[in-house]
């Protein structure tokens, strides 16, 4: 697996092998999953929840950035978010598409499909 996590957008869709966090199914997207989330938080938290506080999963809140290397803050926005590592694709050969180490429950599809030139 590589190391590259890339942000996810509110309605990408995620499905997980392991037990719900948040929400009540194994498939949702982020934007359900931010939502379900934040009840949470708002319960946690209690009287203070302010509207700068959900803005943390939304618009996001102002703040600045000094990155390594960098002459200088820059000024933004910050925002939680959900990421996502792809894995590595094992390729067979150059008539074949790429398959995923794990097993799909595509894969009894895709061995019935006919190959290209055939």
């Amino acid at each position: 697996m590589n190391s590259e996590f890339n942000n996810l957008e509110r309605e990408d869709v995620v499905s997980v092998y392991s037990n719900q966090i948040f929400v009540s199914n194994r498939t949702f997207t982020i934007h359900e999953f931010i939502s379900a989330m934040m009840p949470m938080l708002k319960d946690k938290i209690g009287s203070t929840w302010t509207e700068e506080k959900a803005n943390w999963f939304g618009e996001g809140i102002e703040c600045k950035v000094l990155k390594p290397g960098a002459k200088s803050w820059q000024r933004g926005k910050v925002r939680i978010t959900l990421e996502f590592c792809p894995e590595e694709l094992e390729v067979k050969n150059n008539n074949e598409l790429p398959v995923i180490s794990d097993n799909s429950p595509l894969d009894d599809i895709r061995q019935m499909m006919p190959k290209n030139g055939q």
